[in-house]
């Protein structure tokens, strides 16, 4: 298994789910894609096994740049994954392809 980032933030969407905001390591160089299967390893030791339910880029309104946010499935909520959870690949996810 590889670390992929920790969790920043973490909030619901209406309608949409359980978003995260990567804190991701400087130079990590990985890609992931909607569907890819990952372990989410909380900080008081819950382990849960999900995948990514989509990718997408926010802007963030003070003009900053954008920032990557994963989607959950549904059926996770904000307070299943808090901030400081570790997001697993259960493999080397692909390097620059």
């Amino acid at each position: 298994m590889q670390l992929l980032f920790k969790v920043e933030d973490v909030f619901d969407l209406a309608g949409r789910g359980c978003v995260l905001v990567p804190a991701i390591p400087e130079g990590l160089d990985f890609r992931v894609r909607p569907k890819d299967q990952i372990q989410l390893r909380t900080p008081c030791g819950r382990l849960l096994e999900t995948h990514i339910d989509a990718i997408e880029l926010v802007k963030p309104l003070d003009g900053g740049p954008c920032r990557m946010a994963i989607m959950l499935p549904r059926e996770l909520v904000k307070e299943d994954v808090p901030p400081g959870t570790e997001v697993w690949f259960p493999e080397s996810p692909s390097q620059g392809q």
